[in-house]
């Protein structure tokens, strides 16, 4: 098992928003996790993550305990994440900001850290451009400030800036919202293609069902900070509940 987290549980005030939450994810595997607004996806997202601690619950990834983590530690331990709102970063090209995401990465078979196998920087350059840049089909903007791409392509830069730290868990908070109906399919195969080159278990915030079932090999529902279903994308279609609770249905 990648990751396995049960009982989390996060209050503000008098208000739970995650209410006891418990996931499953296996390496490699594409995890969707859906609900109306206001569910706690994205709370219990930054729990993981480490923006949030949350009051209970434990997240095991590889046997070693996230919770109370740093994101920073979280990073060396191969726990990356993307946002819903990608920041320009002003004059920051693209290839900076993969250059960025490789900051944290290390050598898997020596434990060195990847900057020192790089002593040129045209070296890590070159290895960012063909490994991350071109399979997300940003080598045309390598050179190019952020705040000059459309909104698509910079939430294709988030994604780039996540895997240059070569993660092996990938959190995906809505990296379809805002995109166009063509985007969003995109960044849904860009996002398939991660999994399948890296091998990294994803778990995946999105609204858009049509990316959802296209993409997910496992849905977990959320309504009102806690999970109510979890199955393959065509069971979490039928389910009379999520029908009800998610899609409005009588």
């Amino acid at each position: 098992m990648a990751l396995t987290a049960s009982d989390v549980t996060i209050h503000f005030g008098g208000v739970v928003a995650v209410n006891g939450m418990a996931l499953d994810v296996m390496p490699g595997e594409i995890v969707g996790l859906i609900g109306p607004n206001g569910a706690g996806k994205t709370t219990f997202i930054n729990c993981l993550s480490g923006t949030y601690r949350p009051n209970t619950g434990t997240a095991l990834w590889q046997g070693d305990e996230l919770i109370g983590l740093s994101p920073s530690a979280l990073l060396r331990k191969g726990v990356a994440r993307t946002f819903q709102n990608v920041a320009s970063l002003h004059d920051l090209t693209v290839l900076d900001i993969a250059k960025l995401g490789a900051g944290v990465r290390r050598d898997r078979r020596t434990g060195g850290h990847l900057l020192d196998f790089f002593r040129s920087d045209r070296a890590l350059e070159e290895l960012l451009m063909e490994s991350i840049l071109a399979p997300l089909e940003l080598n045309d903007v390598a050179h190019k400030p952020i705040q000059t791409l459309s909104y698509g392509r910079r939430k294709a830069v988030d994604l780039a800036r996540a895997l240059a730290g070569d993660p092996q868990l990938l959190l995906l908070d809505e990296p379809v919202a805002g995109l166009t109906s063509h985007e969003g399919m995109a960044m849904a195969a860009a996002v398939r293609d991660v999994r399948d080159r890296h091998g990294c278990a994803v778990i995946m915030v999105e609204h858009k069902m049509d990316v959802v079932m296209s993409t997910c090999d496992r849905v977990a529902v959320m309504a009102a900070g806690s999970k109510i279903f979890e199955g393959r994308p065509a069971e979490v279609q039928a389910d009379p509940e999520v029908r009800r609770v998610y899609l409005g249905e009588p």
